[in-house]
């Protein structure tokens, strides 16, 4: 075999390796393991009245530590419990409640990074006990948290919430409640504003905590209207109560509130 068909002969073997090599089983394309997010953190229960607010912190990393880009949704499960007859950890019955997506927040609201979220009429003397999950964009869950808490029985609400012009602009006076039951220790109120055909927020309009029955309230649009309501704050057994709203009351400030 002269050095011509020599050289072509191998030519012709790497050439079927070749073929050989590319003809491997081609599987279908899937997608990498995405990373889940880590549990919401510092979520809280507060009540008040029958109500009960639950608020937790947008998670800001995967459960890998690395940034949390893709958050989408929390599915919060609920579970009612007898304090005293029931082991509500020993079942497995909490059922799905709210399902609060950020691109639609149509029951919680958001303030800077913690949701609020409110469980209405509820029952005093009854348990409550609540599961957050976070989801990303991909629909992975990730770690979540869980908090319970007893409803006791609400303090009375202030009476007859009344509002006046004054030099800076409204005051707002009401009568504190006529008697607390036993056990409970008047802290002071929250005074809580908004507009018309929207819900009271769940920060109160006072930065600090009111002590007297009355409040100074400015920054007004003249002609537009504002709906205000009081809470009472009492202490019970280490625990900080809130009341029912107050009745409420509209006032549409005229030029010079």
């Amino acid at each position: 075999m002269n050095c011509r068909q020599r050289l072509f002969s191998l030519l012709l073997i790497f050439t079927a390796l070749a073929l050989l090599a590319g003809c491997g089983v081609k599987g279908p394309v899937t997608r990498l393991p995405q990373p889940r997010p880590s549990a919401p953190a510092d979520m809280t229960l507060h009540q008040s009245g029958d109500d009960l607010l639950l608020s937790w912190e947008l998670p800001r990393t995967n459960q890998d530590g690395s940034e949390l880009t893709d958050l989408a949704a929390f599915r919060v499960y609920r579970q009612q419990f007898e304090p005293d007859e029931d082991c509500p950890d020993c079942r497995n019955d909490l059922t799905l409640w709210r399902l609060v997506e950020l691109d639609y927040l149509r029951h919680a609201q958001l303030r800077g990074r913690r949701l609020y979220l409110t469980d209405r009429g509820l029952q005093a003397g009854q348990g409550y006990r609540y599961k957050v999950v976070p989801y990303n964009r991909w629909g992975a869950s990730g770690a979540y948290v869980e908090q319970r808490q007893v409803l006791a029985t609400p303090p009375p609400a202030p009476r007859a919430l009344q509002a006046r012009p004054s030099a800076d602009g409204l005051q707002l006076s009401w009568q504190a409640p006529a008697e607390l039951p036993e056990g409970m220790e008047l802290l002071g109120y929250q005074l809580y504003r908004r507009r018309p055909g929207q819900t009271f927020g769940p920060a109160p309009r006072n930065r600090e905590l009111l002590n007297q029955p009355r409040f100074e309230d400015s920054n007004f649009e003249a002609g537009r209207s504002y709906v205000y309501a009081v809470r009472t704050i009492v202490m019970q057994n280490g625990r900080v109560l809130e009341s029912a709203l107050s009745n409420t009351l509209v006032v549409t400030p005229r030029r010079g509130f």
